[in-house]
């Protein structure tokens, strides 16, 4: 099975979902700011607050939650392809030692160190940075966890700023703020997730090169299973 395909086939859906989806507000959004129908005829207020202001940041909050949907599915995609290369494509266990270490270092840490064993690699060979890609993970966990029943809101959590003060799914300006406020983890000002196309399609092409790297090692892999073979046969 060509489960780098397969993965590239999802992160291709997201990118088509991330762009279409982010559209389709900012179109929204546009049409607002320029009057055009049905936004051509405001109401009668004496409100000093722009008209329409509501439904601009309706759509200014759902392009927060189709980059937050997003990076959840680029989350998903990486972890089914870990599962199909444990499972259906190199067939490895992972120790009840390392599962339980996951639960503190996470579950990319966790393939990453298996998958070093069966490649021969410490990855210092593999342009990829694993930091990015955890990250992925991490705000995919933030996004799903919701903070608070009156905002769609959702700032990094303590444990992702305390293991990368600088996030990668953050506005520099945010982070800055942070920083200058005295930079505590559990802070009012801790930064939001803030899903960037940039960003996002960056991390996505983290994920694409480490599996194509992978793939361009899988004799390394074969080679593992073979040898595996061996020793329970000769046990």
């Amino acid at each position: 099975m060509d489960a780098a395909y397969f993965l590239t086939k999802r992160i291709e859906f997201m990118r088509f979902f991330f762009d279409e989806g982010q559209a389709a507000f900012q179109r929204l959004q546009a049409s607002i700011e320029e009057g055009k129908p049905p936004f051509d005829d405001p109401p009668y207020s004496e409100d000093p607050e722009p008209p329409f202001l509501e439904q601009w940041m309706a759509a200014r909050t759902a392009l927060h939650v189709v980059g937050q949907t997003s990076v959840s599915m680029l989350s998903e995609a990486l972890k089914l392809y870990f599962h199909t290369l444990q499972s259906r494509v190199i067939g490895f266990a992972v120790s009840k030692e390392a599962l339980a270490s996951a639960k503190q270092t996470g579950w990319v840490a966790l393939y990453r160190d298996a998958l070093g064993v069966i490649l021969a690699t410490d990855w210092s060979d593999c342009a990829v940075d694993f930091g990015v890609i955890e990250q992925v993970v991490l705000a995919r966990n933030n996004s799903q966890h919701a903070q608070e029943l009156t905002s769609h809101r959702v700032v990094h959590d303590p444990k992702t700023l305390i293991r990368y003060p600088e996030p990668w799914f953050a506005s520099e300006e945010e982070i800055a703020t942070w920083k200058e406020c005295g930079g505590d983890a559990s802070s009012l000002f801790a930064p939001e997730l803030d899903v960037t196309r940039a960003k996002l399609f960056a991390a996505a092409d983290h994920i694409e090169k480490l599996a194509q790297w992978i793939e361009d090692h899988m004799d390394r892999a074969m080679a593992w299973r073979r040898a595996q073979k061996l020793k329970h046969k000769n046990e």
